[in-house]
């Protein structure tokens, strides 16, 4: 079967799984930037003490506090023969986010309350299954989340999972100050149904203005991500390189109030059973806001 035939054949579950492995997000195992040691689990020993700079910024304990996490990606593949396939859709997903523990690493917990999409060709009931989701995990006063773990797999989760760390972007070890400068370098592993793949990620930020209420921060990150994946019968691998930037605007709380920013990337996607490619340009634009009152 030549690769046209294959992807007209499994249109729907290409490009559900070609969403999947596009996302902006890491996945659902990471390996932070390096540390004297393995990153602890929430709730297990606390942090080294770091000297943070009197009036910074860090991550703190917060109760549960409702998001909107909307992104519209647009997928175009490039089929042999010069025939194009084209996906498009947009999601809102509503998050309540909870922060605790009495010292970092604190356990965080993410909600899915509701989830909509228009566009794309996934099942409603998918959307169904994967509403209440409820991820954890552990998160350092910088933002190093890790650990994140759902309570159940679904295809649409797992693609929401995906995107969870653009909640949570990096601050200086020292803590965050109008005029800050830093690089936050990540591995990460990402299973998004179709592949099982490591991202490598250089992201640059820079404090940019500052007012009573919050630190605004811009990012600008460059990755590369290799995986494999597919059926038994028909396996794929995965090559991508792309860029993400984002504008947060950080609470003086310790909690994004919101962001917004765009994700490209060129990907590769070859069957090797057959000898073919599809190259895959994948762009997306993505805002977060809190709901809080």
């Amino acid at each position: 079967m030549s690769l046209v035939e294959l992807v007209q054949r499994k249109s729907r579950t290409a490009i559900v799984l070609l969403a999947a492995a596009c996302s902006s997000g890491p996945g659902v195992e990471t390996q932070p930037r390096p540390s004297p040691g393995p990153a602890p689990e929430a709730g297990g020993t606390p942090e080294s003490p770091v000297s943070v700079s009197p009036g910074a910024v860090v991550y703190r304990p917060a109760a549960a506090t409702p998001y909107a996490f909307q992104r519209r990606d647009s997928l175009t593949l490039q089929l042999p023969g010069g025939a194009t396939q084209v996906q498009e859709y947009r999601r809102i997903a509503y998050l309540a986010i909870g922060v605790r523990g009495a010292a970092p690493p604190y356990e965080v917990t993410i909600q899915l309350d509701s989830l909509r999409q228009q566009g794309g060709s996934v099942p409603p009931d998918s959307l169904f299954r994967a509403e209440g989701t409820r991820w954890t995990a552990a998160l350092s006063s910088s933002g190093q989340l890790t650990d994140l773990r759902a309570d159940r797999s679904s295809t649409i989760g797992d693609q929401v999972g995906a995107t969870l760390h653009a909640l949570f972007p990096a601050l200086p070890l020292a803590g965050l100050e109008q005029g800050s400068v830093w690089t936050d370098t990540t591995q990460r592993s990402l299973k998004a149904d179709a592949f099982d793949a490591v991202e490598r990620a250089v992201t640059r930020y820079r404090a940019t203005a500052a007012d009573g209420r919050a630190i605004t921060i811009e990012s600008s990150t460059t990755f590369e991500r290799t995986g494999k994946g597919g059926q038994a019968e028909q396996p794929m691998e995965m090559t991508a390189g792309g860029g993400r930037r984002g504008v947060y605007r950080f609470g003086r709380s310790g909690a994004v109030l919101t962001a917004e920013g765009t994700d490209s990337a060129e990907i590769t996607i070859s069957v090797p059973a057959v000898g073919q490619t599809v190259p895959v340009s994948q762009r997306a634009t993505w805002r977060i806001e809190s709901l809080a009152k």
